[in-house]
């Protein structure tokens, strides 16, 4: 089953293909720069720092995202099953890698994503921020990964046109991780968030603010001709 919901994740290369392969065929393309999602994420300020930092090319960051993006889904479908059949009634999901650090007494968050369509494939990469709150379970808790799934194409578009701030939230509820717990949207969002203890499903978005990443959605400088315009086959 898991098979068969990888090959419809991403539609350029043949659809025979794994999910992986046509990620790795993908990054390739841009230098070979596949990253593998690690399963415990390093709770320092380094990895803060590194990222928010973009690679020296922007494809090698989408790639790493997409790469990312993919292997997250596949584990939280193979650790809960019934998260796999809430995304097959999504219009779209939206993935985030992300870091915690705690400098002079105060906790933040950074991290990085893509929002993608299931109805037309379309990409869009985001930055994620926290402010202490949200997602962070006790003292030192920090998230590894986040997922949300959308129920309707307009709560999607919008999350990626217009961003999402719950900074402002002051819900204490963090999600349940508990396997019997029912699945659903909440304001036509679902969150599940990765921690050391496993999967916390309908968890809460208090604390967090998403964006559009511009300097990784614009056209690379290199695939410009002089006059500015996208060079042919780049469209």
């Amino acid at each position: 089953m898991l098979c068969g919901l990888a090959v419809g994740l991403l539609a350029t290369v043949a659809p025979a293909q794994s999910l992986r392969d046509r990620l790795t065929e993908g990054a390739s393309k841009v230098g070979g720069v596949v990253k593998k999602t690690a399963q415990h994420v390093d709770q320092t300020v380094d990895s803060t720092i590194n990222l928010a930092k973009n690679d020296p090319s922007p494809d090698i960051t989408r790639a790493k995202l997409d790469t990312m993006a993919a292997d997250t889904l596949l584990r939280l479908f193979a650790e809960n099953p019934a998260a796999e059949v809430l995304y097959g009634q999504s219009a779209g999901y939206a993935v985030f890698d992300t870091r915690r650090a705690t400098l002079i007494g105060v906790v933040a968050g950074f991290g990085k994503g893509v929002a993608v369509s299931n109805g037309t494939g379309q990409r869009t990469y985001m930055n994620m921020g926290t402010g202490g709150v949200g997602f962070a379970f006790g003292i030192g808790g920090f998230e590894s990964q986040v997922v949300i799934l959308f129920e309707t194409d307009e709560i999607f578009d919008r999350f990626v046109h217009d961003g999402f701030d719950a900074t402002a939230q002051a819900g204490s509820r963090m999600g349940d991780d508990e396997a019997h717990e029912t699945l659903r949207f909440v304001d036509g969002r679902s969150f599940f968030a990765l921690d050391r203890r496993g999967w916390r499903v309908n968890a809460s978005a208090a604390g967090t603010k998403y964006w559009a990443a511009p300097d990784l959605n614009a056209p690379d400088p290199a695939s410009l001709s002089p006059e500015g315009q996208v060079s042919e086959g780049n469209p």
